[in-house]
C-alpha cells in the first residue's frame, strides 16, 4: 500500500485519478503531526520526497531518518546533500516519474538495502545532527567572535 501523507494543490486530481481509474494501493492519509505522524513513519518501509521545489533542509527527511527509514528524494536543492545515493537513501530526477518508479520498485525489492540505508539514515541524525554537534557548532562561532572582538574586528 502507498500511503501519501500531506496535503496540497494536486490533492483533489489525485483523489479524483484515484476514483476514476479504482486504484486502491494508494491511500491519500492527508495532513498530519505528532504521534500519528511518527505511527505511520514507523511502519514504513521507506519516505518519499518528491518535491519540485528548492527546499534546504527538508524536515521530513531529517524526521524519516531520525526513525530509521531510507528517503527517496529528488535531485534537487538540499535534497541531495541529506539524501546521499545508496548510502542514506536513493535520489531521482525531480518530475521524471520513470525514475521515481525505479527507484520506489528498487527498494520495495531490497528489503536489505532498506534496512542498511535506514540504520545508515540513523547514524547521520545521530551524528551530524544531535545536540553534542549542534553545541560544538554554536561554541565554535562564539569562540570565533571573540577572537574577532579581541582585534578590534567586530
Amino acid at each position: 500500500m502507498f500511503k501519501i501523507i500531506g496535503e496540497g494543490p494536486l490533492e483533489k486530481d489525485i483523489r479524483t485519478k484515484i476514483s476514476a481509474e479504482n486504484i486502491r494501493n494508494v491511500k491519500l492519509l492527508g495532513y498530519k503531526r505528532g504521534e500519528d505522524l511518527k505511527m505511520d513513519i514507523l511502519k514504513s518501509m521507506f519516505i518519499v520526497l518528491p518535491s519540485e521545489w528548492y527546499e534546504n533542509n527538508p524536515r521530513s527527511i531529517i524526521e524519516g531518518f531520525a526513525y530509521g527509514k531510507p528517503v527517496i528524494g529528488s535531485r534537487l536543492g538540499g535534497i541531495p546533500e541529506l539524501v546521499r545515493d545508496n548510502e542514506t537513501g536513493l535520489t531521482f530526477e525531480s518530475g521524471n516519474a520513470e525514475d521515481l518508479r525505479i527507484k520506489i520498485e528498487y527498494l520495495t525489492n531490497h528489503q536489505d538495502k532498506i534496512i542498511e540505508m535506514g540504520k545508515n539514515a540513523r547514524l547521520f541524525v545521530e551524528k551530524e545532527l544531535g545536540a553534542d554537534r549542534h553545541y560544538e557548532g554554536l561554541i565554535r562561532i562564539y569562540n570565533q567572535a571573540k577572537a574577532l572582538k579581541s582585534r578590534g574586528r567586530l
